[in-house]
């Protein structure tokens, strides 16, 4: 610790003594000039340069030396070359009020450089601040969207699991009623019939909506069924050609990450319907060397030049999902017409998960 702190403190000194040294240098310079010239021609307005650059890069102390050193080497020059001057005070009057000039010039200089210091830092506090800030809202919007997943899959699977079976065991409980029923030749059985079908009708609403809830499944091939279920249904439901590509298998072995793939499918497919009044959708899912590329393209009418004020959201939270995984999101209209999505997922090849940006 005691070495860093000698070592900082020898490129401190360093980073300053060199500056000296040149302005010096350049002070015998100016007065080597001004020394040829002779007395006539004035050069004091030279020694600015030196004086003001070691005012800016070393402070007001090494400025007033480097000042002084200044007017000492002009009125050295003066004198040495035949100056002649009415009485003894001119010279060392001339040489205060230079001097003087020089010091007002260097305090200026000082206290315009400490003020650029002072807004350089904060500048720099103002940017750290925001910067954490934006940190902070975008570890904040990851959360509350790995949130608002969990809570999707845990509504999913108790809508499946808890009421799915309490509505079947009720369907099976009406079932065994009505064929009480039946068997004793009353009219009642066919409203426990009606009971039953309308319990049986509440557990197939229950199921489709435990499955869009959690649509993906927990293993590695779930998002390909997944995709193709949804193609599927896309196609009978809204009647338009969904289909879904996949040549090989692609397994996303993380479900948050398949989640978000899929979700972005389901968005894609939903906007294509929506605002592109596409007929033809495809949905592919491929495997490249070090990626997984999910593609949803679509024969619409394409993106508008100019996207209104207030829409957006759902490519805006298209493309987060995408950075909350590491995947690149790109959205364009196609020169045949319609639009394409494409989320490539960059692949750790070692573990074969996801990278996360």
């Amino acid at each position: 610790m005691v070495e860093t702190l000698g070592l900082k403190n020898f490129f401190s000194r360093s980073s300053r003594i060199l500056p000296v040294i040149t302005a010096a240098a350049f002070v015998c310079l100016v007065g080597l000039v001004d020394y040829t010239t002779g007395f006539e021609i004035s050069f004091s307005v030279f020694y600015l340069l030196p004086v003001g650059m070691t005012a800016w890069q070393c402070g007001e102390g090494l400025a007033v030396f480097i000042a002084a050193l200044s007017v000492v080497v002009w009125s050295v020059g003066d004198l040495m070359t035949g100056a002649h001057f009415s009485s003894s005070w001119v010279p060392v009057w001339n040489a205060l009020i230079l001097l003087a000039f020089y010091l007002v010039v260097v305090r200026l200089l000082t206290n315009l450089r400490g003020l650029q210091l002072d807004l350089e830092a904060r500048v720099g506090q103002r940017t750290a601040a925001l910067t954490l800030e934006v940190a902070g809202r975008e570890r904040l919007e990851r959360e509350l969207l790995e949130i608002s997943e969990r809570e999707r899959y845990r509504i999913g699977h108790d809508l499946h699991d808890s009421l799915g079976q309490q509505l079947t065991g009720t369907a099976l409980a009406g079932k065994v009623l009505e064929e009480k029923l039946a068997a004793r030749h009353l009219v009642e059985a066919a409203d426990a019939a009606k009971v039953v079908q309308l319990v049986e009708e509440a557990i197939n609403l229950t199921r489709k909506l435990a499955k869009g809830l959690a649509p993906v499944d927990l293993e590695a091939d779930g998002l390909m069924s997944a995709l193709e279920n949804h193609a599927a249904v896309t196609s009978a439901v809204c009647k338009v050609a969904c289909r879904f590509e996949c040549e090989l298998p692609v397994l996303v072995h993380n479900s948050a990450t398949a989640g978000h793939l899929y979700r972005i499918a389901q968005e894609s497919v939903a906007n294509a319907l929506k605002h592109g009044r596409a007929k033809n959708i495809l949905i592919r899912l491929e495997a490249a060397e070090e990626s997984t590329v999910l593609v949803v393209r679509d024969d619409g009418c394409g993106l508008p030049e100019r996207l209104p004020k207030n829409s957006g959201m759902g490519l805006r939270i298209m493309a987060h999902r995408a950075e909350m995984v590491g995947a690149t999101f790109q959205i364009r209209s196609l020169e045949s017409g319609g639009t394409q999505v494409t989320c490539e997922l960059r692949v750790d090849p070692f573990s074969g998960e996801g990278a996360r940006g």
